[in-house]
């Protein structure tokens, strides 16, 4: 296991350094909605496709399908905790817990909190390393492509999430923040504060939630 952690550490390590190197990735909601609505059949094959680890995927597809779920039936903002999966994981029931998360990512196969744990409880369980990587580069891909849809800085360029857990994936594993010091929305960005990160400069960062909130306020019918 402690060898896994530590690929999965360089992984990330690799993908710092890409990220830092690249140009913003544009994010078009209406584009994507869009495509979501009247290309569903395309949708979901690409999704399968993903699913599958196709490695001819580019950025542009990842952040249609991140994105693009945010438009289906299935999405539910920020309000999937995934409660029972977090139960069974505390209580070290892996095995129980692997087979409840393989459903939840069929419901939600770009949740980033259901395919790091994924792959952590796939490695406890000594699976296969390619059943392992399965979860690992769908990981790393979709945690590539959303630290290219900003830098943090501000509003205007404020990294794009879908729901909140994936902000803590961000600052946790990417660039391995240190003592959060508070938590607030400014307009439709989630601004976090901190002490330091370590691959990051500055002591705050935003995140676009905005999807999550237009979410809620259709549920809600605001």
């Amino acid at each position: 296991m402690k060898k896994l952690i530590t690929l999965l550490f360089i992984s990330i390590l690799s993908l710092q350094v890409y990220c830092s190197a690249q140009e913003i990735l544009k994010v078009d909601y209406p584009a994507i909605k869009e495509y979501v609505t009247n290309h569903n059949t395309e949708f979901q094959k690409l999704m399968q496709r993903f699913e599958e680890n196709d490695t001819l995927l580019t950025r542009q597809d990842h952040a249609m399908l991140y994105y693009g779920y945010s438009f289906t039936p299935a999405y539910k903002g920020s309000m999937d905790d995934f409660q029972d999966f977090r139960k069974l994981i505390k209580e070290e029931k892996y095995e129980d817990a692997y087979n409840i998360g393989k459903e939840l990512l069929k419901k939600n196969p770009v949740s980033l909190q259901l395919l790091y744990n994924m792959y952590g409880i796939a490695g406890l369980l000594q699976k296969d390393i390619r059943e392992i990587k399965h979860y690992s580069k769908r990981y790393a891909a979709l945690l590539t492509m959303i630290a290219l849809t900003g830098d943090g800085t501000s509003e205007e360029t404020a990294f794009k999430v879908i729901c909140v857990n994936d902000e803590y994936q961000l600052l946790n594993m990417l660039f391995k923040m240190e003592n959060m010091k508070g938590q607030s929305l400014v307009n439709k960005c989630d601004l976090i504060e901190f002490d330091k990160c370590q691959y990051y400069e500055g002591n705050q960062m935003y995140f676009d939630i905005s999807r999550s909130l237009d979410y809620m306020s259709e549920l809600f019918g605001k």
